[in-house]
C-alpha cells in the first residue's frame, strides 16, 4: 500500500514544527538580549545617581588634598568654586577598582573630563552628536543610558551619564560610568545553548507524535481505501468499519450507503434479467398454442383438404384464436403502460366508495349468473382521495372478477370496507379451493397461474392490479381465511 499521503503530511507537519521552532527562538533571542540590555541598563543608572549622589555628599573629603578643614572653610564661604571643586585622581583610580568599570567626571563649565589615569585624556569636542547630546542632558540634570560610547572605549559598551550636584542642588558636571556587557552576551550565549537543546529535544518528542497522529488520522482513510477496491471487485457487501464524528466519519457514511444502495441496485438488476427472460419465455408459452392452432387450421383451409361443411367452423375457430391474441397484446399493452412510471396518470379528487360501489354493480349480473350473492358492507358513506377513476374502477373489476371465478357456487361474494386506525381498507372476500401458500407468493406476477386453476387466462389481471395499487400508494396482498376464505385486501 502506498503510504504518499502519510509521508506528506509527516514532512508538511515536521516543517510546521521547524519553522515554528525558529520563529519562536528568533523571537525569544532577540527579546531576552533587549530585556536584558534594559535591565543592565536600568541598573547601570542607577548605581551612576547612587554614585553622583554620593560624590555630592562627600565632595569636602574627595576633593584634592584639604581634608575636613578645607571642606568646613568651603561650607563657611558660601557656593564653592567649580574649580576647586575637582575630584582626587586617587579616589577615581578606587573609585574604578571597586566597581570593576571605568568612571569619568565632566565639568559643565570648562567641559574638561577627568580621570584616575591623568594620561587618558578625552575631549568634548571629539565626541559626535549623540555622545554630546547624552553629557548635555546630564548637564540638564536627566541621567540617561546610552551606548553611544562604543565607539571611544570598546564595543559593546553601555555607558550611564548622571548629572553632579553641588550642596545648593545647581549642577556643575556629570559622571560617566561604562561597562562592558559581555555579562549579557554570555548570558544570551548560555541561553542560546540552552534553547537550542530544548528545540531539538522538542522537534524529536514532535516527530514521534506526530508520525504517531498521523497514522491514526491515515488509517481509516486506508479503511475506506480497502474497501472501495473491494466495492471495485464487485462485492457491494462490505463495510468500511469507520465510526467517527467528523468528515472522514460522513466519507464512510456514504461509502457505506452507497455499497448498500449498489448491492440493492445489482439485486434489482439480477431480478430485473430474471423477471426479463421469464417474460420472454412465458409468451413464447402463451403465442404458442394459438398460433399453433391457427397455423394448422390456415394451412388446411389453403390445402383444400378441409370438408366444405366444416370450414364456418374453422373461421369460427381461427376468429376465437384471434381474440384471445388480441386480449394478449392489449394486456400487455395495459401492464406496460401501469409499470411506466413515465406514463402521466389524471389524479384528481374522486370518492373511493363511489368507485368501489361503481365496480361492483358493473359485476353483480356476472355474479348472479355464477350462483353468487354479493354482499357489500361499507361503514363510510364516502372517502375522497387522488387518484385516477378510470385506473381504480379497473383495479377492482379486476380482484371481484377474480372472486366470482374462483368461488364455490352459492357462496356470497363479500366487498367489505372499514377503518383500521388512520387507514380504510377495503376486502374482497370468496370461499372456494384455498389457495396454496406457494402459489399466493406469486400471483401478482405476470403469466403466472396456479397449477391446478381451472379457468383460462394469461396471469396478466392481477399483475395489472397490482401495479395499479402501487401507481396510488396503495397496499394490495393476498390473505387466507378460515373455512377456505381467500381475502384480497387493499391498505389505503
Amino acid at each position: 500500500m502506498r503510504n504518499k499521503i502519510t509521508r506528506k503530511l509527516i514532512l508538511y507537519f515536521f516543517i510546521i514544527v521547524i519553522a515554528n521552532s525558529l520563529i519562536a527562538s528568533g523571537i525569544f533571542m532577540v527579546l531576552s538580549r533587549k530585556a536584558y540590555v534594559d535591565v543592565y541598563k536600568d541598573d547601570l543608572a542607577r548605581r551612576a545617581d547612587n554614585i553622583a549622589q554620593g560624590i555630592a555628599a562627600n565632595m569636602d573629603i574627595l576633593t584634592s588634598g584639604e581634608g575636613e578643614a578645607a571642606g568646613r572653610g568651603r561650607r563657611g564661604e558660601g557656593r564653592s568654586d567649580p574649580n576647586q571643586m575637582r575630584m582626587s585622581p586617587k579616589y577615581l583610580n578606587w573609585m574604578d577598582q571597586v566597581l570593576d568599570g571605568k568612571v569619568w567626571l565632566i565639568y559643565k563649565t570648562d567641559k574638561v573630563f577627568q580621570r584616575g589615569n591623568l594620561d587618558i585624556q578625552l575631549s568634548y569636542e571629539d565626541l559626535s552628536d549623540h555622545e554630546k547630546d547624552a553629557i548635555d542632558q546630564a548637564f540638564e540634570g536627566r541621567t540617561i543610558t546610552t551606548e553611544s560610547f562604543d565607539n571611544i572605549f570598546e564595543e559593546g559598551t553601555v555607558s550611564a551619564v548622571a548629572p553632579l550636584r553641588d550642596t545648593d542642588g545647581a549642577v556643575y558636571g556629570a559622571i560617566l560610568i561604562h561597562e562592558n556587557i559581555s555579562l549579557a552576551k554570555g548570558f544570551i550565549d548560555s541561553a542560546f545553548y540552552i534553547l537550542l537543546i530544548s528545540v531539538l529535544s522538542g522537534m524529536f518528542i514532535a516527530l514521534i507524535m506526530v508520525v504517531f497522529f498521523v497514522q491514526k488520522f491515515v488509517q481509516p482513510i486506508n479503511q475506506i481505501d480497502a474497501a472501495a477496491k473491494v466495492m471495485i471487485d464487485g462485492d457491494y457487501q462490505v463495510k468500511t468499519d469507520v465510526i467517527q464524528d467528523d468528515e472522514i466519519g460522513d466519507l464512510a457514511r456514504n461509502m457505506d450507503e452507497l455499497a448498500s444502495r449498489l448491492e440493492k441496485s445489482r439485486q434489482e438488476g439480477e431480478n430485473l434479467d430474471r423477471m426479463r427472460n421469464d417474460f420472454i419465455s412465458n409468451m413464447s408459452h402463451e403465442l404458442k398454442t394459438p398460433v399453433t392452432v391457427m397455423k394448422a387450421s390456415l394451412e388446411g383451409l389453403v390445402s383444400g383438404v378441409i370438408p366444405e361443411a366444416e370450414i364456418e367452423d374453422y373461421h369460427h375457430l381461427l376468429y376465437e384464436e384471434i381474440s384471445v391474441l388480441d386480449k394478449l397484446v392489449m394486456d400487455l399493452m395495459e401492464l406496460n403502460a401501469v409499470k411506466n412510471r413515465n406514463f402521466p396518470m389524471k389524479f384528481q379528487e374522486e370518492d373511493l366508495i363511489s368507485i368501489l360501489k361503481d365496480a361492483a354493480r358493473s359485476h353483480r349480473i356476472l355474479a348472479n349468473e355464477r350462483g353468487l350473492e354479493m354482499m357489500l358492507e361499507i361503514e363510510d358513506p364516502y372517502h375522497m382521495m387522488d387518484c385516477e377513476y378510470t385506473r381504480m374502477r379497473q383495479m377492482f373489476i379486476t380482484v371481484i372478477n377474480n372472486g366470482i371465478k374462483y368461488s364455490d357456487p352459492g357462496e356470497p361474494l363479500i366487498i367489505r370496507e372499514f377503518k383500521d386506525g388512520d387507514k380504510v381498507k377495503i376486502q374482497v372476500i370468496n370461499k372456494g379451493k384455498a389457495i396454496d401458500p406457494e402459489d399466493r407468493d406469486h400471483l401478482f406476477e405476470s403469466f403466472y397461474r396456479a397449477k391446478d386453476a381451472a379457468e383460462k387466462g394469461f396471469g396478466l389481471g392481477l399483475t395489472i392490479a397490482k401495479e395499479i395499487a402501487d401507481r396510488h400508494a396503495i397496499d394490495l396482498h393476498v390473505l387466507s381465511g378460515s373455512k377456505g376464505e381467500t381475502i384480497f385486501e387493499f391498505v389505503i
